[in-house]
């Protein structure tokens, strides 16, 4: 006959499978989790030598529409429309008029509300166009958004007009 003392089980066996199953489980949640849901805040960076803002060279990006936008924000969209050949990557531009302010565009000057904001049409030939034929005199319409680029290159408004509130992306704060 055997007589060996039977086996007590303490219970820390189970429980650090358990625990070991939960560590596994939390990572693979946290996977999932990180994949599905996009990041609300990201670095923008341009490398290109010449900006369409050139004192911008870092922005915190926060991946959420701003509930109020005013002159000097800077925004950023997906582009679209005339800007659509940059794929894969934001816009970002500042905010020169907003609904409601008056946009006047004449003898190569862009002013929102009187105040030049930008000057020249150098981009005029790439869209087989004169610089008269982006004149204009108007309000900006609700909803919408004047945006420039303080280089003389920027592809901004002055060539393809507004900005819909319903494009934008999210809104940016320069680092240095």
């Amino acid at each position: 006959m055997n007589s060996a003392a039977p086996v007590v089980n303490d219970g820390s066996k189970p429980s650090n499978q358990r625990g070991k199953f939960a560590a596994f489980f939390l990572g693979v949640l946290l996977l999932v989790v990180g994949f599905w849901c996009k990041p609300i805040l990201t670095l923008g960076f341009d490398p290109q030598s010449e900006r369409c803002l050139p004192d911008l060279h870092l922005a915190l990006l926060v991946h959420e529409a701003p509930q109020t936008v005013h002159d000097g924000d800077l925004i950023f969209w997906k582009p679209s429309g005339a800007l659509a050949g940059f794929k894969e990557q934001f816009i970002l531009k500042e905010v020169a008029g907003v609904p409601g302010d008056h946009v006047t565009i004449r003898d190569g000057k862009v002013q929102i509300n009187g105040k030049t904001v930008v000057q020249g049409f150098p981009l005029a030939r790439f869209y087989h166009r004169s610089a008269n034929d982006f004149n204009r005199d108007e309000t900006i319409p609700a909803g919408e958004f004047f945006m420039v680029g303080v280089h003389p290159l920027s592809n901004d408004s002055r060539y393809w007009g507004y900005l819909d509130a319903h494009q934008i992306s999210g809104f940016a704060y320069k680092l240095f």
